[in-house]
This record gives C-alpha cells, structure tokens and sequence, in this order.
C-alpha cells in the first residue's frame, strides 16, 4: 500500500500515497460515526456498574432526541476524520537525492546534507539515518516496503547498512 515516486534521476521521493491516506481517513471517519452510535449503549452500560456520578452517566445516556441520535454521529465522524487528516499530514516524506536529504514532517522540514550521513537502516519497522560519529539525524517511519527503502538509499549512494538484496530483489530479514 505504499509507493514510492521517482521524480526522474536527481530526486527520489518516499512518501505515504493518497489511497493509503484514504484508508484512513474513512476507517478514523468509520470509528468516529460507530462510537457516536455507541456512545449511548456505552454510558448506560457503565451505568449499571459501580462507577463514581453513575446517575450524571444514567442521564447523559438518556438523551434519544433526533437531533441527539443523528447529531452525535455526525459530529464524532467529523472528529475522526480531523484526527486522520492530522495523523497523515505528519507522516514522514523524504526527499533523496545525491547531495541532501530532505524530510518533511507536517509543517517542519529539515535538510539533510550528504556529508553528514554515516549511516542508514532499518530498525524495528523505521529507518534511522545516523551521522559518522553516530547522532541520529532521523528516526522514523517511512513509507514503502524494506526494498524499497534500501533501494531509494542505494540508489543515491548512501551507505546503507543492512541486508540488500540485488536491485528489483527483496531484503532478507
């Protein structure tokens, strides 16, 4: 579900792609609509069990209104696609070329120059760019699948430090 843009031989671009930002944006718009139905079931439920102002809990899951049965739906749908437009626009974007690499995270991005990578590879599902010395620079999920990654890197030059397998191959774990 993820891909990776070449925009042609100077910059390879490593981004979430808009299907994969759909998904959740319906799924978190989904959770949101469910809960709102929810809601109700839910407070009278904890109602019934010992809970502190069990009677605040009893009313407020009382409210039946047609205003109340199709508003709060609406409007916890629309919390959840607010959440899922927030949680895509922060997902990393990299931007690679032979001399930088730039990321891109929200509203911030930062330039990475060449010289200061001594390292990448791929720890626990992130890709961790290090100086020589060993400072991390970049610590972070990436869009695209392990050879993917590798490639986009190698591509470029950078020393990638991990299992490669030949161009169009697999990464070995």
């Amino acid at each position: 579900m993820t891909k990776e843009f070449d925009m042609g031989p100077a910059e390879t671009e490593l981004r979430m792609p808009l299907d994969t930002k759909a998904v959740i944006w319906i799924l978190c718009t989904g959770a949101g609509a469910g809960l709102g139905f929810a809601v109700p079931w839910l407070l009278r439920f904890a109602a019934d069990h010992p809970v502190p102002y069990a009677d605040t809990v009893r009313f407020l899951g009382s409210f039946d209104s047609p205003g109340m049965v199709i508003g709060r739906p609406a409007l916890l749908a629309v919390i959840g696609l607010l959440i899922g437009l927030f949680l895509t626009h922060q997902a990393a974007v990299l931007r690679i070329t032979d001399e930088r690499i730039t990321v891109i995270e929200g509203d911030d991005t930062r330039v990475i120059a060449r010289e200061q990578v001594g390292g990448v590879f791929r720890h626990g599902g992130k890709v961790r760019i290090e100086s020589p010395v060993g400072r991390v620079l970049f610590d972070d999920d990436v869009e695209g699948g392990p050879a993917v990654i590798a490639e986009a890197f190698c591509r470029h030059g950078y020393p990638w430090e991990g299992a490669r397998a030949a161009a169009g191959g697999a990464i070995e774990s």
